[in-house]
């Protein structure tokens, strides 16, 4: 068999005919597991063309053709073997890009565009050969439609009516990247953080960026079969589920290779190299999955992804993770400008991973290091991991000899961090937001508080902003808080005020880990917490006055910690029973607040004057940013 690397516009050029095989099954791709991530992938290509007007290309993996034997000067016909979802997809996708193209009267790309799905007439033999793309029987109604169609709002007509057509994931697919392409081409998928840099670019820049994309950034590796390949052993091959190597077993292959190879070291030297330094990614914690947002990912991998994003200063997506570290070795380059130098030889990059690992080692058991130990368990409620590539790098420039302004960067990340898990401010930019601000620090002149605070207060969008004290002030007062943020998090909020209260005269206690929630005022409280007689006048008094309740109760004021089953012992017992109880048992340091008179009567304003007193607290737990001297600006920017 030959295999090579091929662009989606080599591909689909010229004169070629290919054919899905009638034994495979029907397209049956979708948005949540394959459109979504192909997108992602695809418009992050997008967005890297049009900010720097340049892209490595982007590897979609492979696909398997038969040669099927024609007669000379006819189309030339292959079959495709493996691979046809990702084959009829980028198909879609390109009829999208070709119907985009059209609307906005860019007929040029267009053009282009139709060459790649489309054969010409004075070749094709067969109305089947008009397109390049022939899928299995169940789908070619669907296919053809929207291959012929030139705008949404034909498919949209020509489906209508019917059940089938209306249900089929061709059809779904092509809307999917239609709506996707026409966005992106609005700006609308824009990132807040490139405003200044795309505030130029025109309709005609972001097409020609499709374009290109297709023309040089989409590569697929291409295996074509030759006679006598047994066809249907090469698909089970393929597709068989043996244990996968992991990126990090690609890499390690990759660079002791060149030790070898490069560097000319004997399998001595290499063996030597090995036990010094990689030995000990080969152990079980290394290569133990981890959670990362809703997947489980070996804990190598997400130290090389974490440590690729910072040596690069970009973004690197997990599914790439091997090519863009082969990439990172082969162009590597001194650079003195960088607080981190970059290895310049396969053994120093072998080295330089195992001593940045043994920094991710201290992420894991932080003893003796207060400050990090107490960031990394409020990390943990936030549940992001994208501030670890500006930990690593920070962590390494200052630790061990300047432990104090380490800490003090803890501090400010960790109030930005909490502020906005408060607020509620979406998370989705933190990837860009944290590789950005290591290029930031770094321009600063080195990794300080100040300038960790002056970058991260100069956002102005939800995704990025330093959320401020009124902010935080109609978080905390006017929005519950349990119920919309998930109880993990709201734990770790009182958790944090139960820490502050903590008196010098208090016993030092290690905080329990099954602590649970407890509405002090508890959510069924008709039976033994009554409205007072001003709040039951008239029914419309009554009904706004248990609205008002209903969501006081899921304040801060009204929430603490206890042990759980204690939690279940209490229940919703009166204030008179309950305050007792929570005071004989309860130990926790957020409890010393109902021993005052201020808590003798437990209704809305005794929960608003708590709320007020733990709202004070908090500003001084996570502050904003003070306010930055121009001077001190000057020089963190």
């Amino acid at each position: 068999m030959d295999a090579k690397t091929a662009q989606l516009d080599a591909l689909f050029d010229g004169n070629k005919f290919y054919q899905v095989p009638l034994f495979q099954r029907p397209y049956v791709w979708n948005e949540k597991e394959n459109w979504g991530h192909l997108w992602e992938d695809i418009q992050n290509l997008l967005d890297k063309r049009l900010r720097t007007g340049r892209v490595h290309p982007h590897f979609m993996g492979a696909i398997v053709l038969e040669q099927v034997p024609n007669p000379a000067g006819s189309i030339e016909t292959r079959l495709v073997i493996d691979g046809q979802q990702r084959f009829t997809t980028l198909q879609l996708f390109l009829v999208a890009a070709r119907n985009l193209c059209a609307s906005k009267g860019a007929e040029r790309f267009a053009g282009r565009f139709t060459g790649l799905i489309e054969n010409a007439a004075n070749r094709a033999e067969t109305e089947e050969e008009r397109f390049k793309l022939l899928p299995t029987n169940s789908d070619r109604p669907a296919f053809r439609l929207v291959c012929e169609s030139g705008a949404d709002a034909e498919v949209e007509q020509a489906i209508k009516g019917d059940a089938d057509l209306s249900a089929s994931n061709i059809i779904g697919a092509y809307r999917y990247f239609s709506r996707r392409l026409v966005a992106w081409a609005a700006g609308e998928l824009d990132d807040e953080l490139d405003a200044d840099a795309l505030s130029d670019r025109t309709v005609e820049d972001r097409l020609e960026c499709i374009w290109l994309a297709v023309q040089d950034g989409l590569q697929l590796v291409v295996i074509n079969l030759a006679i006598g390949d047994e066809t249907q052993v090469i698909f089970e091959t393929l597709n068989a589920r043996g244990t996968e190597l992991l990126p990090a077993d690609l890499i390690k292959n990759f660079l002791f290779r060149k030790v070898a190879s490069v560097e000319g070291a004997t399998e001595k030297d290499v063996e030597k190299l090995y036990a010094k330094h990689w030995e000990r990614f080969d152990s079980k914690f290394w290569r133990e999955p981890v959670q990362q947002g809703r997947i489980y990912r070996p804990r190598i991998d997400l130290f090389i992804n974490h440590y690729l994003s910072m040596m690069t200063r970009d973004e690197v997506k997990s599914t790439h993770l091997f090519n863009a570290y082969k990439r990172f070795v082969e162009e590597a380059s001194a650079d003195p400008s960088t607080s981190i130098p970059v290895p310049t030889t396969p053994a120093k990059h072998v080295a330089h991973l195992a001593e940045l690992g043994g920094v991710f080692l201290a992420f894991y058991d932080p003893t003796g290091h207060d400050a990090l130990a107490l960031f990394l368990r409020r990390l943990d409620a936030v549940d992001t991991a994208t501030v670890y590539p500006f930990l690593l790098y920070a962590h390494s420039v200052l630790m061990p000899d300047n432990q104090k302004e380490f800490d003090k960067v803890l501090g400010v990340l960790e109030s930005f961090l909490m502020r906005r898990l408060i607020t509620n401010f979406t998370p989705k930019n933190y990837n860009r937001l944290f590789v950005d601000l290591i290029k930031a620090v770094e321009r600063s002149g080195g990794v300080s508080a100040t300038a960790v605070a002056v970058y991260l207060s100069r956002g102005a969008g939800e995704s990025t902003k330093f959320p401020t004290d009124d902010e935080l002030l109609v978080a905390i007062f006017e929005q519950e808080l349990y119920g919309r943020l998930a109880q993990r998090k709201v734990r770790a909020i009182l958790e944090a005020l139960d820490a502050y209260a903590m008196s010098s005269k208090s016993e030092a206690v290690a905080m329990p880990t099954k602590l649970t929630i407890e509405h002090v005022m508890p959510q069924a409280w008709l039976t033994h917490w009554p409205l007072p007689e001003e709040a039951q006048v008239d029914e419309l008094t009554r009904q706004k006055a248990m609205a008002r309740r209903s969501v006081m109760l899921n304040t801060l004021g009204n929430l603490t910690l206890i042990n759980e089953k204690f939690n279940s012992s209490l229940q919703n017992a009166a204030w008179t029973h309950k305050r007792p109880e929570l005071l004989k048992f309860s130990k926790m340091n957020l409890t010393r607040y109902f021993h005052g008179i201020e808590a003798d009567v437990w209704d809305e304003a005794a929960i608003r004057a708590r709320t007020e007193k733990m709202f004070a607290e908090l500003l001084q737990i996570w502050p904003a940013p003070r306010t930055i001297l121009p001077e001190e600006r000057e020089v963190a920017e």
